[in-house]
């Protein structure tokens, strides 16, 4: 029997019909070995422990769960907007408000939820902190970052908006990014 080779991204309903336009063969899906003779359901249960049934309604109910907090979040930005107006007084400096206050409902309308807006002003209250030398500063704010987990798309936006709210910003990027450097 021969093996045949799924390309990269195939969904498992297109993997079966793979699988029957070659038969007889056999592949690899994930781990799981699926013949040509395995019907839909087989292939469904061997891969994701549900018939396809099963599965369809499965991803509907996480379809409807995530379009329903969706909606929720969506409901709650104008007053998040306000909230977080109200929180960069006096963090954020006077110079970059305006810019503070444009940035944020498209921050909180984007697939982060404006999870950025938060590492922003924990970054840039410390940056505030005077009676701090500016190394400490950086070195405090490199540990928070690292804390704060971020992954290569979230980095950067937090990267940017740093250039953009503090005059430290860009000094304080270089530290994150190699303090030996600086």
């Amino acid at each position: 029997m021969k093996k045949i080779e799924f390309y990269p991204g195939i969904n498992l309903d297109k993997a079966y019909q793979e699988l029957q336009d070659n038969a007889p063969c056999y592949g690899e899906f994930n781990e799981k070995t699926l013949h040509s003779t395995d019907s839909l359901d087989d292939v469904y249960v061997k891969v994701t422990g549900k018939s396809k049934v099963e599965h369809d309604e499965y991803i509907r109910k996480i379809r409807e769960e995530y379009e329903r907090k969706e909606a929720e979040f969506k409901a709650k930005i104008p007053k998040l907007t306000e909230d977080y107006k109200k929180r960069a007084r006096g963090i954020i400096p006077e110079e970059y408000l305006e810019l503070w206050n444009e940035i944020v409902p498209i921050r909180l309308n984007d697939l982060y939820h404006g999870m950025e807006l938060d590492c922003w002003l924990e970054l840039v209250a410390v940056l505030n902190d005077t009676s701090k030398k500016e190394l400490e500063r950086f070195e405090i704010c490199r540990s928070l970052f690292t804390r704060q987990g971020h992954s290569g798309m979230s980095a950067g936006l937090v990267f940017n908006g740093l250039k953009c709210f503090h005059p430290l910003g860009e000094a304080l990027v270089s530290y994150i990014k190699d303090p030996i450097k600086v």
